[in-house]
């Protein structure tokens, strides 16, 4: 497993953080766009365009020793959301409306940390 590599304080514009609603579990997880943006400047690979297709990212869960792969996407319209990957993450993390998941974008390993 990588160490984990955060800044201290963690750098704001390294973090996705969203308040999940009933319909971000019932289906794809809409990622705020505005933190999403400025994660993928450090992302290889992450512009717009690549994310229409889509793009793998793994997801770390270091207190439960998880690792989760899910597809990143931009929809033609501009929004950013997990595809691909969220059902079985969101199940296994037991994520319910109203809870906070934020991510850390660990730019050296490229890969998200749950926080």
């Amino acid at each position: 497993m990588n160490k984990m590599i955060l800044d201290d304080p963690p750098n704001p514009a390294k973090i996705i953080s969203k308040q999940l609603t009933k319909t971000d579990l019932v289906r794809n997880v809409k990622l705020p766009k505005k933190q999403t943006e400025s994660v993928l400047t450090m992302m290889t690979g992450g512009t717009t365009e690549n994310l229409q297709n889509g793009k793998e990212v793994k997801v770390l869960d270091y207190i439960e020793g998880n690792e989760y792969t899910v597809v990143l996407r931009c929809t033609e319209n501009g929004k950013y959301h997990f595809g691909d990957g969220w059902s079985t993450m969101k199940h296994s993390l037991k994520l319910q409306e109203g809870e906070i998941l934020s991510l850390y974008w660990d730019y050296k390993n490229q890969q998200f940390i749950i926080i």
